[in-house]
């Protein structure tokens, strides 16, 4: 007897590969609405802070700060630094800018990719640069996300102000 038949003979059905093309883009679609969902859930907990703490937010990197920060990012290793989610304000002459940074690490067995919640506070510069030591970098810890990672920040570089 055939495979065929015996499926036949115990009542499983016989699926066709479309069902399985429909079946597989479904949790597909699925999965990219779930990240969706989740990345907009995030981003409008962080216009909330960013409101309750008198900031402005922005999704990108507006401010251009990747390239800023890139030299003085304080991981050992890290590449393609790029900047996300930026909270900023300009307060008693000092700009104050939060936000995420995604970076790899890694060179023998692959790159892998990592984020954390940093931020710096710097002098504001009128008509020309200040030429002054450049600003450290504050990090969150990696055991906090989220809105509470960009409070702890804040609170470090208000902290470490002048």
């Amino acid at each position: 007897m055939s495979p065929a038949a015996r499926r036949r003979q115990r009542g499983a059905p016989d699926v066709s590969p479309a069902i399985y093309l429909l079946l597989l883009l479904a949790i597909l679609l699925a999965a990219v609405l779930a990240g969706a969902f989740s990345r907009f859930h995030c981003r409008r907990k962080l216009r909330l802070c960013a409101h309750q703490w008198n900031m402005h937010f922005a999704p990108g990197d507006r401010l251009r700060l990747a390239q800023r920060i890139a030299d003085r990012f304080p991981v050992i290793g890290a590449a393609n630094i790029s900047v996300r989610d930026l909270l900023f304000r300009t307060e008693d002459s000092r700009h104050h800018y939060l936000f995420t940074v995604d970076y790899t690490v890694g060179v023998i067995r692959g790159k892998v990719g990592r984020s954390t919640v940093a931020g710096f506070s710097e002098p504001v510069s009128r008509g020309g640069r200040i030429h002054s030591a450049p600003p450290a970098l504050s990090l969150a810890p990696p055991n906090l996300t989220g809105p509470a990672a960009y409070e702890f920040v804040l609170k470090m570089i208000s902290l470490s102000e002048p």
